[in-house]
């Protein structure tokens, strides 16, 4: 065995093609895989202690077909009545067993696949990439089974060459590595050591060849859908404004390098609902992407200075009603070592009472150029357009803009970034429209700083298709961190870190400058405790008032903790105290995580956040008065696994957002409850049904329901 170790290190992997096969059924009993040596035994951990064997052997063995890469691991463990069981949704990480495969189709050193198996057969899967790190949104039909059995847990998978991209090259040599993790002893490790800690170093993954003859094209992916939607608001109608809907989404591979993604009448409004807040600050808030067409080639269509914000298409109008899309398209490849984007959206109009047009049809265009020369150093070109043609009257409306962005590594550990940005916008001078940012840094394993210059002129706006929040100033900014792993003891981790900031506007005023500070611990049963402070000094608000406002600084703190996500009971607790204006914020929160069984769970999350009276310029009135906000939330959900295909979801939320002015006409109370009940089915792979029934009431409105449901099918 050992020496079986030493070769699979030094050598990396082989695999050879099979004539029989394998049911993927979690159990190693095919043609298939018994004239396969295993690989693997022991790997090396990175967690609680680095740079030692796993307590547990790990046999790996791999084999290919005309469709499909499979692989085989069998996690040896003398007592399976340790590991600990916990069935989740998809892509979601649970505290327990997984086995992870690891898979740089083009052997860059800089990109790859990610596919796990938990010990109760949950999928997940990403994409990883040194420009923007993991991206979680990635999804692939494919297949897998786990088993249990006396000595240990088996994992078989199947992977489809239609889910991946490589080289047209006859024979292929890929990177390749797998991860092991077993939970209730809380360790970790790859067959091939990663240089971080924990972290996903696709340099060091091991050589995997034999691939030859693979398929050079694949048939086309079609997922067509229908929707709909009754809802009751308490009317004269049992049910009131019915809505359905029918679209398709199709992914046409090109090559094996890119593919092209259609869709036509997207259901995009029913994304999962956004949290409701409540908003004190000038901006609107940032909302995460959830929407399929758009989260897949995030690390291509990434710019710099948010200024590709997918959100804003496809957006709310100011009346409520959603932002109708008629069809999109988005080309995705490689050549070499150039990667592309291309993506384009067409929305329609919304209006008021069939009357008043709200908002106009737009166009989106986005396209992206990055080449990646080395692992480290890259260069991207990046450019959008929203055309806005005469509608009603009003007059035709643009935004453009454009960026470059680039990293240098040297001698491994140390890195410059660049980044500059450029927008052009109808009806706003464009002399000051550009925005840059240079980092330089130094980055090992457990210590690391970066020093950077960042400056957004008067004119920068790219909130046509980006999310901005202020122009007009220049920052400097020297971050640092350091952290130590124990060997032996109760601790298994601390951290520290520092950040010291300037930043002045225009007329070189200080517009935030100051000092944050922050250390935690983590221990061997996984508990986690971290703290913060920060001070800032004097400041100027351009965007409070008219002429806006200056406002002294003062220190702000917090802590937070958790306690160990594997056991039924375990929960977490956070409070702030932050300097707010001319006044202060406090804010309170916990969650609490019951788990009666492995397939049920409970969560509870409430919170609080008070701004007591500060200074502010109350528009309506166009004066200055004292303001104050009291925002309490109760959020609860509960998860019911009836197969790991299978779920029940109960999502609520409970919430108070109270403001108060010195003028009472301008105060309001704003009460907010919500909640409901999905259905999820995946009844065959990447076809899925949906069905929701919610209920939302506001103020003193009657409550609203609403009875929704998705049919999508995979072809």
């Amino acid at each position: 065995m050992g020496l079986l170790i030493l070769f699979v290190a030094l050598c990396g992997l082989t695999v050879e093609k099979t004539d029989h096969t394998p049911v993927i059924d979690g159990v190693i009993n095919d043609l298939c895989w018994q004239s396969v040596e295993p690989a693997g035994g022991e790997f090396t951990a990175f967690r609680p202690r680095a740079d030692v064997p796993l307590s547990q052997l790990t046999d790996v063995r791999l084999s290919f077909d005309e469709e499909f890469l499979y692989i085989c691991a069998f996690m040896h463990d003398p007592d399976p009545s340790r590991i600990i069981h916990q069935v989740g949704a998809r892509d979601e990480h649970q505290p327990v067993d997984k086995f992870y495969i690891y898979i740089d189709t083009f052997n860059d050193d800089s990109n790859c696949f990610v596919f796990a198996v938990t010990v109760d057969g949950v999928q997940l899967d990403s994409r990883q990439t040194k420009v923007n790190g993991e991206d979680r949104n990635w999804d692939a039909v494919w297949s897998s089974a786990v088993s249990v059995s006396d000595s240990g847990w088996t994992a078989e998978v199947a992977l489809p060459f239609s889910v991946l991209r490589y080289s047209p090259d006859e024979e292929q040599v890929w990177g390749m590595n797998f991860c092991r993790t077993i939970s209730y002893s809380n360790e970790a490790g790859y067959m091939f050591r990663m240089k971080e800690q924990g972290g996903t170093d696709v340099s060091c993954f091991g050589d995997l060849t034999g691939l030859c003859d693979l398929p050079t094209g694949h048939g086309i992916e079609i997922r067509p859908f229908v929707a709909g939607r009754l809802q009751f608001g308490g009317g004269d109608g049992l049910f009131s404004d019915p809505w359905g809907s029918a679209g398709v989404d199709l992914k046409i591979p090109l090559s094996m390098q890119s593919v092209l993604d259609v869709t036509v009448y997207p259901d995009f409004g029913q994304v999962e609902s956004d949290a409701d807040q409540g908003n004190i600050s000038h901006w609107a808030p940032w909302l995460r992407e959830k929407r399929p067409f758009f989260m897949e080639g995030t690390e291509i269509f990434d710019m710099p200075f948010n200024m590709f914000y997918s959100r804003n298409i496809g957006s709310v109008a100011w009346n409520g009603e959603l932002i109708p899309i008629f069809g999109g398209a988005k080309i995705t490849g490689t050549s070499g070592k150039l990667r592309y984007g291309f993506l384009e959206v067409v929305s329609g109009r919304v209006w008021e009472d069939d009357t008043t047009l709200v908002e106009r049809a737009a166009s989106y265009s986005i396209g992206s150029l990055l080449g990646e020369f080395s692992p480290g150093n890259w260069m991207k070109i990046s450019a959008t357009s929203v055309d806005v043609p005469d509608q009603e009257g009003e007059e035709y409306a643009f935004g453009r803009s454009a960026s470059f962005s680039g990293k240098l590594t040297v001698r491994e550990y140390f890195e410059f970034q660049g980044k500059l940005g450029l927008t052009w916008n109808r009806f706003q001078e464009d002399s000051e429209n550009a925005a840059f940012r240079v980092d330089a840094g130094y980055f090992r394993e457990q210590f690391n700083m970066n020093f950077r210059v960042e400056r957004k002129g008067d004119d920068f706006n790219p909130s046509y298709m980006g999310y901005v929040q202020g122009n007009g100033t220049t920052s400097i900014s020297m971050y640092s961190g350091v952290s130590h792993d124990f060997d032996s003891g109760a601790l298994d981790g601390a951290w520290f870190g520092l950040n010291p900031w300037y930043s002045k506007d225009s007329s070189d005023r200080n517009a935030g400058s100051g000092v944050n500070m922050w250390a935690g611990v983590s221990t061997i049963s996984k508990y986690h405790v971290n703290c913060w402070g920060d001070y800032s000094d004097r400041w100027f608000d351009r965007y409070e008032g008219p002429e806006g406002r200056w406002y002294n600084g003062g220190f702000s703190g917090g802590f937070s903790s958790s306690t160990d996500y594997r056991k039924p009971l375990a929960g977490w607790i956070s409070a702030n105290r932050n300097a707010y204006l001319d006044s202060w914020m406090k804010s309170y929160a916990f969650g609490l995580r019951i788990k009666p069984s492995p397939v049920l769970f409970f969560d509870m999350k409430p919170s609080m956040r008070i701004q007591e009276a500060a200074t502010r310029y109350n528009w309506a009135e166009g004066l200055w008065e004292k303001t104050s906000t009291d925002w309490k939330s109760l959020n609860v959900s509960a998860s019911y696994m009836i197969t790991p295909l299978m779920r029940i979801r109960l999502n609520g939320q409970i919430s108070r957002f109270e403001k108060i002015w010195e003028t009472e006409s301008s105060s309001y109370i704003s009460d907010n409850i919500w909640a409901n009940l999905l259905y999820s089915w995946e009844y065959c792979p990447g076809s899925w049904f949906h069905f929701l029934f919610g209920e939302v009431s506001e103020e003193e409105e009657a409550p609203e329901f609403t009875v929704y449901a998705k049919l999508t099918r995979f072809f």
